[in-house]
């Protein structure tokens, strides 16, 4: 009986250890027209930057993607997280200084002028990033930046 009531302690002390990493989450384009830039489980992952610095991502890819979203890395359940908004800055070639957009929700529609005018150069930063979590709470994500080829 001692097993059993120890086993039982040790399964909720872990999935409680768990469920604290799903505040970890990272913001994604899912990746419809890439196959050449796609991470092992078939995303295009905007945090997902191998090293430091920006991520690489096609300029036609970019300007192809219609909405984002925010997900767990490495984990087994599904944990879903809603984006509220984010603020979208756009800068380098084909633009003069920083133009700065904002997206209240996982569509790029209200960026879409901007998203259209990258090329090849232009670098795009999504910064402020707010989701809300399976546990209904509203949490700000990791900042994430792409250089588009």
């Amino acid at each position: 009986m001692k097993n059993v009531l120890l086993l039982s302690l040790l399964s909720l002390f872990f999935l409680q250890t768990n469920s604290q990493s799903a505040y970890k989450a990272k913001f994604v384009i899912p990746a419809s027209y890439a196959t050449d830039i796609m991470n092992n489980d078939g995303i295009l992952a905007l945090g997902d930057q191998q090293g430091e610095g920006a991520g690489k991502m096609s300029a036609a890819v970019f300007k192809a993607q219609d909405y984002c979203r925010a997900e767990l890395k490495d984990f087994e359940f599904d944990a879903r997280f809603i984006v509220v908004s984010a603020d979208v800055y756009f800068s380098g070639a084909n633009f003069r200084g920083v133009e700065t957009g904002a997206i209240t929700s996982s569509s790029f529609k209200p960026i879409k002028k901007l998203q259209e005018r990258c090329t090849s150069g232009s670098f795009v930063f999504f910064d402020n990033i707010k989701v809300i979590g399976p546990d209904k709470k509203l949490r700000t994500i990791e900042s994430v930046s792409y250089k588009l080829y």
